[in-house]
């Protein structure tokens, strides 16, 4: 006769397994991402190098290069995982690949300064020409462009196609669950399948409820369950830590959302009293030097896109013109830095006097808050209108209202007058930093992204800027933009 716990045996094992294989598959097609990144970023540096002379790149004979390029193979991949480049996608919910700029230049520094001693050795024992210090620079920049690039693109686009997705069981009710399970839903990207809810009450969760905080060994063995995410407490604090300290196994990973979850960033440092883990929240500043900072790079990324995009520009003001009467561009008020007013501009996507008819179309709103917008087909919308706004290039001509200072490459959205209004209390913060083009309600959703969690979203900005951030936004815009998310 079997016992409860025989019958929970090969569940685990099979769950162990599973686990297991879904690590391992990521791990391995990133890895091989990797090496095809390097073998491009060779090809580049030794063709320029080639270019720049005077010194043949290679002179070692041929079966020298093929044993250099069979063992190199385990040695970037050791030196990649050494850095941690293989974990994250195991660990984290959401990997940014520009987050890993850092560990990917620290590597190739590593393995080039490895290469770069051994081709002295080569050169000085066999007078054979292998890897020089100008090759070495040529190659870490390449690699250190086409490596977070080809990442990128891993995760994107070859991830969600060919990856099992994990299946997550969300551990709470209320609106926080609510709210997790949302993201989950909105990003697909993530690779996370809500299996159900464990909770007490099962009309205050968006799906099926599977147990209660006692049943919870049961389901993620009987589910497969491969992430727990703990979205509010259940349970008093002893039963939590009694219900984590039983789930938390090797093919299980467990992802909390901390309470107080809207002034958290990943700005946030970790530290410890006594080995008790505390969150320590970034100071509130942005000195002159940083405003100075965040001005100088606006100038310069504007000023060049202006001069680069002008045939662009050109080109887009003269369709708006043939396809209806009016001007090429549309010109609003909108709030700015410190409660200021400016005029931004766009291209015009609607025809003349769309304005007025905003209180006729009251009922087709499909957005939160004081915001208009409609989803589906605005009727106030050209036909080119419809087409700048799914690509974004509406938004071209305020690099110029960059330019001039009234806006910035990144920051909080710009709203109008009324709306900005509207915004009291501590989200009025989000009137201390000048207004972007893009920004985080750009990059998580755009538009599809509520009115109350975009404020949020703005003042967690605002709150912890750094230009490290801006880069990283104006990144992450590119993809976004591409994708036609969010965009009506």
């Amino acid at each position: 006769m079997s016992t409860g716990v025989e019958q929970v045996i090969p569940a685990t094992r099979a769950a162990s397994r599973r686990g297991r294989r879904l690590g391992r598959g990521r791990t391995w097609i990133l890895a091989t991402g990797d090496l095809l990144a390097l073998v491009v970023a060779y090809a580049l540096a030794y063709l320029a190098a080639a270019w720049l002379g005077p010194l043949p790149p290679v002179s070692a004979p041929t079966w020298f290069l093929v044993l250099l390029a069979v063992t190199a193979v385990p040695v970037w991949l050791a030196v990649f995982t050494g850095y941690h480049l293989y974990e994250n996608d195991a660990l984290k919910i959401s990997v940014s690949s520009f987050d890993e700029v850092r560990d990917v230049f620290h590597a190739m520094l590593a393995g080039s300064l490895g290469y770069l001693i051994l081709s002295q050795g080569v050169r000085f024992l066999f007078d054979w020409w292998v890897y020089t210090a100008v090759e070495a620079a040529l190659f870490a920049g390449a690699a250190l462009v086409l490596v977070p690039i080809v990442r990128g693109s891993v995760r994107s686009w070859v991830f969600p196609r060919v990856m099992e997705r994990r299946r997550t069981l969300i551990v709470g009710s209320g609106d926080e669950a609510r709210l997790v399970h949302r993201k989950l839903r909105t990003h697909p990207e993530y690779g996370l399948d809500v299996v159900g809810f464990l909770a007490v009450d099962e009309d205050d969760v968006p799906g099926p409820t599977l147990g209660t905080s006692g049943d919870i060994a049961r389901i993620v063995d009987e589910h497969d369950i491969d992430r727990v995410l703990l979205a509010s407490s259940i349970a008093d604090h002893e039963q939590m830590l009694d219900l984590l300290r039983t789930v938390r196994r090797p093919d299980v990973q467990i992802s909390i959302v901390p309470r107080y979850n809207e002034i958290f960033t990943s700005h946030a440092t970790l530290d410890d009293i006594e080995g008790m883990p505390v969150v320590t929240l970034p100071p509130l500043r942005l000195g002159r030097s940083s405003r100075l900072l965040k001005r100088s790079f606006d100038v310069c990324a504007s000023g060049a896109a202006l001069a680069l995009l002008s045939p662009v520009l050109g080109a887009v003001a003269l369709v708006v013109r043939l396809d209806s009467p009016g001007p090429a561009l549309y010109r609003q008020k909108r709030r700015g830095r410190g409660g200021s007013t400016f005029e931004i501009v766009k291209f015009r996507t609607m025809r003349v006097g769309a304005d007025t008819e905003r209180f006729d179309l009251v009922h087709l709103n499909e957005v939160d808050g004081p915001l208009f917008k409609i989803k589906g087909q605005d009727p106030r919308v050209t036909r080119v209108g419809a087409f700048l706004r799914r690509t974004s290039l509406d938004e071209l001509p305020q690099l110029w209202n960059v330019l001039r200072g009234d806006m910035s490459l990144v920051g909080p959205r710009p709203f109008v007058v009324h709306e900005a209004d509207q915004i009291t209390g501590w989200a009025s913060k989000r009137l201390d930093m000048t207004p972007g083009i893009t920004g985080l309600w750009q990059v998580l959703g755009r538009n599809d992204i509520p009115f109350d969690e975009m404020t949020k979203l703005d003042y967690l900005y605002v709150t912890n800027w750094s230009l490290w951030w801006d880069l990283k936004i104006l990144c992450q815009t590119i993809p976004v933009v591409l994708g036609k998310r969010g965009a009506y």
